[in-house]
């Protein structure tokens, strides 16, 4: 090609003003992103408008009110919400069907200004717009409430020019009972169902139909009530059996045709079937943790069942694709691997108590069964935490532990996540937030997570605060003691585990902390109330209140039976009922002022448990009963044995008592034997025991007086709990009181 030189010269001025016009154009422009040398930002507070999808979901739009108002405080934009068009600086979204199955994954795509947010789901959805306003705006729900909230410092400004991914380690992310707007701010989800489920399978209906698929337990049928806690489990050597729960799944999932799961789990309970096919079809029998190894026989049946639902009825996935599963408990008795492999489609919950890891041993065996279930052909593999909270009546820190354990089970494979957690925000502080942060991404810095939590939510009172959770983590890892299933739950006794110099101790770190508001100055901070700190201490202080009413209850409680059973003097007695008495109405007028503020305390029924009460025996004792005026009622107060049997292939024979009844739970090192008091074959000396009762019914009359006396002695550790109860009894066998 030939150019004079006059046409050079004008090609190459047109050449030059082309980027000097666009310059000029950019910054004309109001709605262009800010211009930094070399490249073009977007950032947070361009954004102007928002295009929502077609037929928002009301948890999307919840999510969306909640990010256009973090926005609004954060930056003083207030977007407008659109519901078509494609204006420039605007947040968009898109479903993308091809990537199932992620547990609320998402991409965050910027096409100059115009941002798309594409998930699998409309969950996705969500979790990007509190990513964003976590991440862009530094907001931070740490707990419930307007109170929970708070503001961090931003960790970018800009959108990213590339396209900013994120999935979550846990696809499924469950604490319950959790606040709903709290789990969703935090990114939770549920998406399998996988709770006891048999007694609603086989319900009271079937069993008039089909009474051969339920259980024969020491030679009878129990007629079921349609509750998964009380009702035995099947009989699962039954081929009839398995054709009933592939039916109901099948029935199931076509009435649901979008569900993912069906559950399976055994109910809660160990009443399996003991006839001659249950005991050939466990044995010889084995044990795990001293308890029965029954993994085979109903993981057996798991896959018996899956192979008709999905080999035969091809219930495979969803219409919209995902994939189903069948889902079974490996608790209790149910707890280690089968030694057959499991159908793909069969997802197990491993069911244990991680706070328990502060047990070397346990945490060792534990992640060896963790790494087995995840060699058992098993595709989506579950766990069932207990990461409680209400009902511990004290605060019960693990974050140790938590760290250790969801970063263990990731890399395992392990990626769908339940645990129970009855929030009990003042004494259970970082954990469900600190817990949600880490199910989203393991592998995160945990003590910059509770650095930022402590300092972030409570101020100046940081130190104090965390020392106050940190003293209680580091008491009960050291004094809690061997691992056993969800150590001390529900156990009274188990406040005794915090000494009163601990509880001091955590007392002086609250008092300083208040004393660390005094004089400060409140910076200000967009929405948020200027005695935040103090309120949230304020909290912490009167949920830790309840931990010293009831455990100076306890111990009052506690010297009144040591002294009824160390025969002390009356005026000994005397003393103890006093303080006692004392005690628990301090205690009894605390429950209720403290349930009665309703504010950050866990719900009621979590927090009000049976308690033993040891006033009537102190009665008794102070009465003066003559022996010369007392009838046994016992014929035989020496307890003969009187021959033994089985009481089933599960156990050891039990000797014959007139008039008395043992029931036992089987466990691997359980024996009954005489005890050391008898002459022959006399008593009950008893070991190993994971659960029994030895019980009798006497008639008795109206107005009268009654004496109850009983040799006994016992090594316990703790949450080894023995108790002797008096049940009265109405003529129709309803308790009047106990």
């Amino acid at each position: 090609m030939c150019i004079d030189s006059n046409t050079f010269f004008r090609i190459l001025f047109i050449v030059l003003l082309c980027p000097v016009y666009t310059l000029a154009e950019q910054r004309a422009q109001s709605w262009k992103p800010e211009h930094r040398p070399g490249s073009a930002e977007l950032s947070i507070d361009a954004i102007q408008h928002i295009v929502l999808p077609a037929d928002p979901p009301d948890g999307f739009l919840a999510s969306l009110d909640d990010f256009v108002s973090v926005l609004e405080k954060r930056t003083g934009q207030s977007p407008t919400i659109v519901s078509a068009g494609r204006p420039k600086n605007a947040l968009y979204f898109e479903l993308r069907p091809d990537a199932q199955e992620q547990g609320g994954a998402f991409s965050v795509i910027r096409e100059r200004t115009r941002v798309t947010i594409r998930s699998a789901d409309e969950q996705g959805w969500g979790n990007a717009l509190y990513t964003i306003a976590e991440r862009m705006l530094g907001a931070r729900w740490y707990w419930s409430g307007d109170l929970g909230f708070e503001w961090a410092d931003p960790q970018r400004s800009y959108f990213p020019r590339h396209t900013w991914q994120e999935a979550p380690a846990f696809v499924q992310r469950r604490f319950h009972p959790v606040n709903t707007d709290y789990a969703r701010r935090n990114r939770l989800n549920e998406i399998y169902a996988f709770n006891h489920n048999l007694g609603r399978v086989f319900s009271p209906q079937l069993y008039q139909e089909m009474p051969e698929v339920f259980a024969e337990i020491n030679g009878r049928r129990r007629e079921p009530q349609g509750r998964n806690n009380t009702d035995p489990q099947p009989d699962f050597t039954q081929a009839a059996t398995v054709e009933v729960a592939a039916r109901a799944a099948l029935d199931f999932f076509e009435a649901n045709p979008e569900a993912s799961s069906f559950s399976l789990s055994i109910n809660d309970n160990v009443l399996f079937d003991t006839s001659a096919r249950t005991e050939a079809a466990v044995s010889p029998l084995r044990y795990f943790r001293g308890r029965p190894d029954y993994s085979d026989l109903v993981f057996g049946f798991m896959n018996q069942v899956a192979e008709k639902v999905f080999e035969e009825a091809g219930a495979w996935q969803t219409p919209s694709g995902k994939k189903r599963y069948l889902t079974a408990l490996a608790y209790y008795w149910t707890e280690p691997v089968p030694s057959l492999p499991l159908h793909p489609r069969v997802m197990p919950v491993l069911t244990s108590d991680r706070a328990q890891w502060h047990d070397p041993d346990y945490r060792a065996e534990d992640k060896a069964l963790i790494e087995a279930w995840g060699a058992s052909g098993a595709k989506r593999i579950a766990t069932w935490d207990y990461y409680f909270g209400a009902p511990y009546p004290y605060p019960r820190q693990f974050n140790q532990w938590i760290t250790e354990s969801l970063r263990f089970m990731s890399e395992a494979g392990v990626d769908v996540f339940f645990s129970q957690l009855p929030a009990f925000w003042g004494l259970d502080g970082a954990k469900p937030w600190f817990g949600a942060q880490l199910l989203w991404n393991p592998q995160q810095d945990a003590e910059a997570l509770l650095d930022e939590y402590y300092t972030n939510f409570f101020g100046p009172a940081a130190d104090s605060i965390r020392h106050f959770y940190e003293t209680a983590e580091h008491h009960r890892n050291t004094h809690e003691g061997e691992a056993d299933w969800i150590k001390l739950y529900k156990d009274e006794s188990g406040i005794a585990l915090f000494t009163p110099d601990v509880l001091r101790t955590m007392r002086g770190l609250l008092d300083a902390a208040e004393a660390s508001l005094i004089g400060y100055q409140m910076d200000a901070a967009p929405g948020l109330a200027a005695d935040r700190f103090a309120r949230r201490i304020e909290v912490v202080s009167e949920a830790f209140q309840f931990t010293e009413y009831f455990a100076a209850f306890h111990r009052a409680r506690r010297a009144l039976v040591m002294a009824c059973l160390d025969g002390a003097a009356k005026e000994t007695i005397e003393d103890k009922l006093a303080q006692f008495r004392l005690a628990r109405t301090e205690y009894q007028a605390y429950f209720e002022l403290y349930f009665e503020r309703g504010n950050y305390v866990p719900q009621r029924r979590h927090l009000e448990l049976n308690q033993s009460d040891p006033e009537s025996w102190a009665l008794g004792l102070l009465g003066d009963v003559a022996a010369k005026d007392l009838v046994s009622l016992v014929d035989d107060t020496k307890l003969k044995h009187q021959g033994s049997a089985p009481r089933n292939f599960l156990g050891p024979k039990l000797p014959r008592l007139d008039g008395w009844n043992l029931d036992f739970r089987a466990s691997e090192h359980f024996s009954v034997g005489p005890s050391a008091w008898g002459r022959g074959a006399a008593g009950l000396r008893l070991e190993g025991v994971d659960m029994l009762s030895v019980f009798r019914q006497f008639p008795v009359v109206s107005n009268r007086r009654y004496v109850l006396k009983l040799h006994a002695a016992w090594r316990v550790s703790p949450d080894n709990r023995v108790q002797i109860q008096l049940d009265w009894l109405d003529r129709d066998g309803q308790v009047l009181s106990s």
